[in-house]
């Protein structure tokens, strides 16, 4: 019974990952697509690609042509990410709050000691965390994720991965329509093609980092090139944020705009206003806590002055500023709202931990070598100086198969996600990971992805017409030849 249940989830994999085949132009192309996906998903050391060959126990020669297929030019990333939208639409999964989808932004940066790797550069870290040095050489990743699951457990279920910095001659080379955006602002823009894709308005939670009037502008920009308004911005104001209270009579584009010597703090507000706070007894990250807000319609930005509705909440002393772009939003929806951002943050760990998802390192040796610690601007002209066709053709490769690479990663994480909600009395019942105590009706990702592992022989001995499994044994090692004592007599002699 435990078997036929296991083969249930791996027909469930194969169902979604075969929608992929249109998104490639060629057949082998797409096998070694598949392969990969399940090596992510299965790995149990996470040593780059040589681990998905020793999981999966591949012919060794296989090696150079799994490296050649992440630059293949026979798959395009952008249609993967799009039919990877279509399929996560398609289950039915996400989660919706005051009746509509949460997408969640939010950037990562991943150590590189790579000196001919695209995308590494100096920086900086804002991170309170006194392990931490302040600065790194790395990769500045965007992730953005949508909510998936039920009452009993959500995930972050990642959308797109891309990286965000210490591209823009690769980005200019591409032509790409992000070739001028900053990393707030191609977030805010890849959130707001997500919404529109989905076909509904969604919640955008960011973090303080993301409040900005570039974003705010590419809200804008987004909304009249759809026709609509395709998100609302739930995020964090930072603690030095001025504002401008809205003079009377005034109307967005049309009235005199208010003095800039007319600001103020809006921290100030929780001395000035103490008397109009009210109390609140709110579901916050899963418990009941007692809080006290106070809610104003201020102006903000001076090139903007955008009407933004502020929350400033108290609780257990901690003093925060939430801001939403939606004026009619009830306040103590919004810091309801906010709570759920957390979720990108243990999607980005499970990721790092469970998947590796950015151990990869491509590289090409006509990309420029750079001192560790390199300025960024001396970074970026040596980048633009490289004029020759091979040259740029080989750095745009490595810097796709990066790209390739981790978004197979992410698609590998949103169906162990979707296993684990799909199947999760199956998952939490297999007697291969045994668990003293279940935290949760709904299994981890570690824990899903250890049960996968370990089914792997059963998916090899009773799934033999499925597609993953036909890709898996094209590239196995050949079945020795079993020989009787005659012939190994004969061959002694």
């Amino acid at each position: 019974m435990a078997i036929i249940k296991m083969i249930k989830i791996w027909r469930y994999i194969n169902d979604q990952l075969i929608q992929f085949r249109s998104c490639f132009t060629r057949e082998a192309t797409f096998k070694w697509f598949l392969l990969v996906v399940i090596g992510l998903m299965t790995r149990s050391d996470h040593l780059g690609v040589t681990s998905i060959i020793r999981e999966l126990m591949l012919n060794p020669d296989q090696y150079h042509n799994l490296i050649h297929f992440f630059r293949s030019e026979a798959w395009k990333l952008d249609a993967i990410k799009q039919e990877w939208l279509e399929i996560v639409k398609a289950t039915g999964k996400i989660w919706r709050l005051y009746g509509m989808p949460i997408l969640i932004g939010d950037g990562v940066k991943e150590p590189k000691e790579a000196t001919r790797m695209p995308g590494v550069k100096k920086i900086h870290q804002e991170s309170q965390d006194s392990s931490k040095s302040e600065y790194i050489r790395g990769q500045l990743f965007g992730g953005l994720g949508i909510l998936i699951g039920n009452a009993a457990k959500l995930f972050s279920l990642p959308l797109s991965m891309s990286i965000h910095d210490g591209n823009d001659a690769i980005l200019m080379w591409k032509k790409s329509e992000y070739q001028n955006d900053s990393h707030v602002t191609r977030l805010v823009r890849e959130a707001c093609k997500s919404a529109l894709a989905i076909g509904e308005k969604c919640w955008l939670l960011m973090d303080t980092y993301f409040l900005t009037g570039p974003a705010l502008s590419a809200i804008s920009e987004e909304t009249a090139k759809a026709g609509r308004e395709p998100v609302t911005l739930v995020t964090r104001a930072k603690s030095n944020y001025s504002a401008w209270w809205k003079p009377d009579g005034y109307v967005a584009g049309k009235s005199a705009k208010p003095k800039i010597a007319d600001s103020f703090k809006i921290m100030d507000l929780f001395r000035t206003k103490a008397e109009y706070f009210q109390e609140a007894i709110l579901t916050l990250y899963g418990e009941q806590e007692k809080i006290t807000y106070y809610c104003v319609d201020l102006l903000w930005n001076r090139e903007l002055f955008q009407e933004i509705r502020f929350v400033l909440v108290n609780m257990d002393g901690i003093q925060s500023i939430l801001a939403c772009t939606d004026l009619l939003m009830d306040p103590c929806k919004i810091i309801e709202l906010y709570c759920f951002r957390f979720k990108i943050e243990t999607f980005f760990r499970a990721f790092k931990q469970v998947l590796s998802g950015f151990a990869c390192h491509f590289w090409t040796r006509r990309m420029p070598v750079f001192k560790p610690f390199a300025k960024a601007v001396d970074m970026a002209e040596a980048v633009q100086a490289v004029t020759a066709e091979v040259a740029r053709e080989s750095i745009m490769k490595t810097y796709d198969a990066i790209e390739g690479f981790v978004f197979f990663a992410c698609i590998a994480m949103g169906l162990i996600q979707l296993c684990a909600l799909s199947y999760s009395e199956t998952i939490n019942n297999n007697e291969k990971r045994w668990m003293r105590t279940n935290s949760n009706s709904i299994p981890s990702e570690e824990t899903t992805s250890i049960n996968l592992r370990c089914s792997l022989s059963i998916l090899f001995d009773n799934c033999d017409d499925l597609a993953i499994v036909k890709a898996i044994k094209e590239r196995q090692f050949e079945p020795r030849a079993v020989l009787n004592e005659g012939d190994e007599l004969a061959m002694s002699a």
